[in-house]
C-alpha cells in the first residue's frame, strides 16, 4: 500500500513537471502579425437595385393639319433646338388659304364702310323727314295745306325711320361679317403656324415615322423625340424600404461596372403597387451624362451614410453568442477587446463607441492565430 501511494506521488510530480513545460511553451509563443489603427471614413448601408434610363421630356410630334409632308428638317439621332420647325405640312395651300382669308377680310371691312356710311345717310334722311312732317302738321292744322300733303310728309317720316332700322341692321350684319372674316383669317394662320410644328426645349431625334410627300394627319406621328437634358434613372423598390427611402436619398448610378454619377432621388411613388408590392423611384441625371434612354444601370441606393472610425474587416474576430473583438499589441503582447460594430464599407468594419481603441495598434493581419497573451512579433 505505502508503496502504490509513492508510485502514485511520483506520477502526479512528473505529470505536474510535463504541464509546466507545456505550460511555458504555450506562454513562450511569439506570432508574427500586423498592426494597423483606425481610420476615419464614411460608411454606407447600401440597397442594390437595377434601374432603367428614360427622359422626363419625350413624346410623338403630329401634324395638327391634315396634308402632305413638303419637308421634315431633321434625321434621326440629330439635336433640333427649342422652337425650331420639325418638319413642313401643305405649305402651298395653307398660304393661299392665307391669302383668300386676308382678301375676304379686306371686303367685308369695305362692306362695313359702305354700311356705316348708309347709317349716316339714312339719319340725315330721318332728320329731314322728321323736320317736315312737323312743318307739314303746323300747315294742316291752319288749313294751309291738304290732308294729302299732310299724309305723304307723315309717310315719308315713318319711311325714314324704317330705313335707318334697316341700315343700322345692315350694318350690324356687316361688322359681324367682318368678324367672321377675322376669325377666318386667325385660323387659317394657326393652322398654317401649326403646318411647321417645333417642340419648347431642345430634342433629341428619336425616330422617323413617316417621310417626305406621305400623308399627315392630326393624332398620326411624324415624329419622336426627347429632351437629353431631363433624363432620369427610374427604378422600382421593394415595399420593405418605402419608410427609409424618402426624396433627397442618394443613388449611386454604375454602368458596366464603373460608376457613372451619384444623384438624389427627387420622386418617390405614393402608392404600391398591390400586384408586384413595389414603388417606383427617380432620380435626374446631369445634363452631360453620356447613359442613353433604355440603358439598364446598376443601382446603389444609400439608406444610411454616416462618418465614424473603422478598422479592416478582417481584423474583426467573432465569437460566441454574437460577441466580436479585435487584438491589440499592449507592450508587445496580444490582448483582445470586446467591440461593437457598425456597417461595413470598402471592406472597412465601423466600430462602435471606438474611444478605447484610438490611437491602439490593433492586429490586421495574423490575429487568426493569436491569442490572450501571446508575444508578437510585428512585421512592417
Amino acid at each position: 500500500m505505502k508503496k502504490l501511494i509513492r508510485y502514485s506521488f511520483v506520477l502526479l510530480t512528473l505529470l505536474s513537471g510535463c504541464g509546466k513545460q507545456q505550460q511555458q511553451k504555450v506562454e513562450a509563443r511569439t506570432v508574427k502579425v500586423q498592426t494597423g489603427t483606425l481610420q476615419k471614413q464614411e460608411f454606407r448601408e447600401i440597397f442594390r437595385a437595377q434601374g432603367m434610363v428614360e427622359a422626363a421630356r419625350k413624346g410623338t410630334i403630329s401634324s395638327f393639319v391634315p396634308g402632305r409632308i413638303d419637308k421634315i428638317y431633321f434625321e434621326e439621332g440629330a439635336i433640333a433646338e427649342a422652337g425650331k420647325s420639325l418638319f413642313q405640312v401643305d405649305l402651298k395651300n395653307l398660304t393661299t388659304r392665307v391669302e383668300l382669308a386676308r382678301k375676304d377680310l379686306e371686303v367685308a371691312k369695305d362692306t362695313r364702310l359702305s354700311t356705316e356710311q348708309g347709317v349716316k345717310l339714312a339719319r340725315i334722311r330721318l332728320k329731314k323727314a322728321e323736320r317736315d312732317y312737323q312743318r307739314n302738321q303746323t300747315l294742316y292744322r291752319s288749313k294751309a295745306v291738304s290732308a294729302d300733303t299732310y299724309e305723304q310728309a307723315e309717310l315719308a317720316y315713318h319711311s325714314a325711320l324704317v330705313m335707318l332700322d334697316v341700315a343700322v341692321a345692315l350694318d350690324r350684319a356687316a361688322a359681324s361679317k367682318v368678324q367672321q372674316a377675322e376669325t377666318a383669317l386667325k385660323l387659317a394662320g394657326q393652322m398654317l403656324d401649326d403646318s411647321h410644328p417645333s417642340v419648347p426645349f431642345r430634342a433629341l431625334i428619336l425616330t422617323k415615322c413617316k417621310e417626305e410627300s406621305e400623308f399627315a394627319a392630326p393624332g398620326v406621328p411624324v415624329l419622336t423625340v426627347e429632351d437629353p437634358a431631363s433624363r432620369e434613372i427610374s427604378c422600382r423598390i421593394s415595399a420593405l424600404y418605402w419608410d427609409r427611402l424618402k426624396p433627397g436619398t442618394d443613388i449611386d448610378v454604375y454602368f458596366g461596372g464603373k460608376k457613372v454619377c451619384s444623384s438624389p432621388v427627387y420622386f418617390r411613388a405614393e402608392v404600391i403597387d398591390p400586384a408586384s408590392r413595389t414603388f417606383e423611384i427617380k432620380a435626374k441625371l446631369p445634363a452631360d451624362t453620356s447613359l442613353k434612354s433604355g440603358t439598364l444601370c446598376d443601382l446603389e441606393i444609400v439608406l444610411t451614410r454616416r462618418t465614424g472610425w473603422g478598422v479592416t474587416a478582417d481584423a474583426v474576430l467573432p465569437g460566441g453568442k454574437g460577441r466580436m473583438s479585435v487584438f491589440v499589441n499592449q507592450g508587445g503582447t496580444a490582448k483582445e477587446t470586446t467591440v461593437r460594430c457598425g456597417l461595413t464599407t470598402d471592406g472597412i468594419t465601423e466600430i462602435l463607441s471606438p474611444e478605447p481603441l484610438l490611437g491602439k495598434a490593433v492586429i490586421v493581419r495574423g490575429q487568426a492565430f493569436v491569442r490572450e497573451g501571446d508575444k508578437l512579433e510585428i512585421e512592417r
